[in-house]
């Protein structure tokens, strides 16, 4: 029996599918079957700390800050170099004869130099306190990074829970509509109501179940979110734990405004690094005037030479032939064509632009905590005319609702109520959460946010 050419091609397609399949299916097997990942929020704190990509680009300017006040501190002492040198000289010789040839002359010589730096108008010293206030301002910077990593793992947590809040708000409504379902379409079969209140409850229950998609669509967003925050693999099976939020205080802390502001002030991370930073604009007007001052430094060598024109061996020639030095040298700038001038002038000018930006930056600062503060106050207030809304919602809709199966109400009535109930427990979901992320924004701002505190305080 003969195989044909479609046939041999269908059969070798067949067989690359199936084994695209098999592969496939090993591959995603132990995914499929693997136990899902359980994170709780500490768990999700130290795993962005970990993974974080500008914390880890923070930590490694940390690093460099070390090394430049490695190097700062190494300048003052003095250096050790090692010179090794050796030559051939070739000389065109004519003899008693006439006859010319070429003579060869090796020498070698070794030496060791040091030379240290006594006084530079203490640049070097200015130096020093340069990078070790780059180091201050580098280690702040880094806390203030670990800070906002923190700050939007909790952001995101709090969106993920308020999200599974508004989803089982959802859920609830539906199964309400359900049943209200089973109610109208026994008055419906009793005649006790028009057929089309019945196809008015199934939109309604239709549009509910719409809700419910859109609201786990938000969660699993959320969810997604989160999963980026913490740069987790996306094809791994993730379940996040939801701690206890408690409820948000309705009476807020003691501080004012003007204690936030001062407290800001000293803890402030980044305010902080910025005043470090302005030292250092301080420190470079500092070195830019060392030019002025005359520069001394003390040197000193050691050599030994051989050459095999002489008859002595290599030992005997570097025994033989050693010498040292000492020296002091002092530099003095007489007219440098108003370099240092210039320098001073452009170091200062520095300076002032650093002073104009920790002033403008105290002021946003200061700006951030009054929004903050202004938004969690108004979030209070919001939360507590939700809670009143979603009381008085409730009340209405069971008073509607009973009216309705009573005969004396309509179902558009009794939708309007349901309706205006499900979105004031929504809204206190969304007035709840809100106050929690704006009270952990304050401690953001405030610069008092703690990287080891629980998700709600």
């Amino acid at each position: 029996m003969r195989i044909r050419p479609m046939e041999l091609t269908s059969r070798r397609g067949l067989g690359l599918g199936l084994a695209s399949i098999l592969l496939w299916s090993v591959v995603l097997a132990p995914r499929a079957f693997a136990e899902p990942r359980t994170i709780t929020y500490d768990e999700a704190v130290e795993i962005a700390l970990d993974r974080n990509l500008p914390l880890l680009l923070a930590n490694n300017d940390r690093g460099l800050d070390a090394l430049s006040v490695s190097d700062a501190r190494w300048r003052f002492l003095p250096d050790l170099r090692l010179g090794v040198s050796g030559s051939e000289s070739f000389d065109k010789v004519t003899g008693e004869t006439g006859e010319t040839s070429w003579s060869s002359d090796r020498s070698m010589s070794a030496s060791l130099s040091s030379s240290v730096t006594l006084f530079d108008g203490f640049a070097n010293v200015s130096s020093l306190r340069e990078a070790r206030f780059e180091q201050a301002a580098g280690e702040l910077d880094y806390e203030r990074a670990r800070q906002t990593v923190v700050f939007q793992v909790i952001s995101d947590y709090l969106a993920f829970i308020e999200s599974t809040e508004q989803e089982r708000v959802r859920q609830a409504n539906l199964a309400a509509e359900e049943e209200q379902i089973d109610r109208v379409r026994a008055l419906v079969e009793e005649g006790e109501r028009p057929v089309n209140e019945l196809y008015q409850q199934e939109a309604n229950v239709a549009a509910s179940r719409l809700a419910v998609v859109e609201a786990r669509r938000t969660l699993e967003l959320s969810q997604v979110d989160l999963m980026q925050t913490l740069h987790l693999d996306p094809l791994a099976e993730i379940v996040f734990e939801i701690p206890a939020t408690g409820t948000p205080d309705a009476v807020g802390p003691a501080e004012t405004f003007a204690d936030l502001v001062e407290i800001a002030g000293e803890s402030r991370a980044d305010l902080t690094a910025q005043e470090q930073r302005l030292a250092v604009s301080d420190e470079r007007v500092t070195q830019a005037q060392a030019d002025r001052w005359p520069t001394l430094s003390l040197s000193g060598s050691f050599s030994s030479r051989y050459s095999d024109a002489l008859d002595d061996d290599l030992v005997t020639q570097f025994d033989d032939r050693q010498s040292a030095g000492v020296g002091l040298s002092l530099s003095y700038p007489i007219f440098d064509r108003k370099q240092t001038r210039n320098a001073v002038d452009r170091a200062r000018i520095s300076r002032e632009n650093a002073e104009i930006g920790l002033a403008g930056f105290r002021q946003d600062v200061a700006l951030q905590v009054r929004r903050a503060v202004l938004d969690r106050d108004a979030a209070r207030e919001s939360l507590d005319a939700a809670e009143a809304r979603v009381a008085a919602a409730r009340e209405a809709f069971s008073y509607t609702n009973e009216r309705y199966l009573a005969g004396a109400s309509t179902l558009f009535e009794v939708t309007l109520s349901r309706a205006d109930l499900v979105s004031s427990e929504s809204g206190v979901v969304s007035a709840r959460y809100r106050l929690l992320w704006q009270n952990r924004l304050v401690e953001y701002y405030v610069g008092t946010l703690e990287p080891d505190a629980d998700l709600v305080r």
